[in-house]
């Protein structure tokens, strides 16, 4: 049965359809206005090119963050607008878990970073075990130079922060590797994939108390057994880097 994935963390949204390993259809649109502008139409265009229809799907994947808490706020509300007149089953998957998907075959330690505004990065570190990722860490948000002291090996760096802040990721990582640009940001069909081998464990997530993953204190709250979240120690903020 097809799955429906919204993708709203970052300036990306993307809306793809899969069945089983196929993907049926795909949205991108990388624009700086709300994403509720685009996102209703563009579930009714991949609906429709995937030849399904909302009473047909098995489930809804939607990211649940950390990342733009207005795009967060936007897609997990409009994707329990569309699960709850069905009672459409509905997955959760966390955009740095998306991010680190990206690179099924790296092999060396990956790590994520979103920008979180304010010289503050979202991140956490992964190992690849048969093109998963797998957590080697919390999700954690700090100064990059703090996130960057947790990196004890060899790693390959992804994500709008990793392309803000590429010079200082250097100067503290002098060997770390870059994924290519089209990898940075999370995509609609690797959260579809990532949703889908949730759904296959028989793990979902209530859309009624489902809300988006916060890593700032005042927003903290626990989601459930296995996702922890962590807060790094607040310091004076890092000198600003060059340009990438």
């Amino acid at each position: 049965m097809p799955l429906l994935a919204i993708e709203t963390s970052t300036r990306m949204l993307g809306v793809a359809v899969i069945d089983g390993e196929r993907l049926l259809s795909s949205y991108e649109l990388l624009a700086d206005y709300p994403h509720a502008a685009e996102l209703p139409g563009a579930v009714t265009r991949v609906l429709q090119a995937a030849r399904t229809t909302l009473s047909q799907l098995e489930a809804i994947v939607v990211d649940i963050g950390p990342g733009s808490f207005t795009g967060l706020r936007i897609g997990l509300a409009f994707v329990k607008a569309l699960a709850f007149p069905g009672k459409t089953p509905v997955v959760g998957v966390p955009s740095l878990d998306v991010l680190a998907a990206n690179l099924p075959s790296a092999p060396r330690l990956v790590c994520p970073l979103l920008d979180a505004k304010q010289q503050n990065v979202y991140a956490a570190l992964y190992q690849m075990d048969a093109g998963r990722p797998v957590k080697r860490s919390e999700y954690v948000l700090g100064p990059v130079d703090e996130v960057l002291t947790l990196v004890k090996e060899p790693a390959v760096f992804l994500g709008d922060g990793a392309a803000l802040y590429r010079e200082r990721i250097l100067q503290r990582c002098p060997d770390a590797q870059f994924a290519d640009p089209e990898l940075w940001l999370p995509r609609a069909a690797t959260l579809a994939r990532l949703g889908r081998e949730r759904l296959a464990k028989g793990q979902r997530d209530d859309p009624a108390t489902l809300v988006p993953m916060y890593l700032y204190p005042q927003d903290c709250q626990v989601r459930g057994p296995n996702r922890p979240t962590s807060v790094l120690p607040k310091q004076p903020a890092p000198s600003a880097s060059g340009s990438v």
